[in-house]
């Protein structure tokens, strides 16, 4: 296995924007906006957990 190798369809900063992105549309439906540090805070859990799962170690050992 590389040691770059991952076992994501998606990246998770592409993730993160998804959801984010998503996120925003829903505020914006309600008349609310997201600001950006409520964005970031969003993202970085995702992100995180995408780089910590996405690991085919991580996959192999459960």
């Amino acid at each position: 296995m590389w040691p770059n190798a991952r076992i994501s369809v998606m990246g998770g900063e592409q993730a993160a924007t998804v959801l984010a992105t998503i996120a925003k549309d829903q505020k914006a439906r309600e008349g609310k906006q997201m600001s950006e540090a409520d964005e970031a805070a969003l993202k970085e859990p995702i992100i995180r957990r995408f780089e910590e799962e996405g690991n085919p170690y991580y996959s192999s050992a459960r």
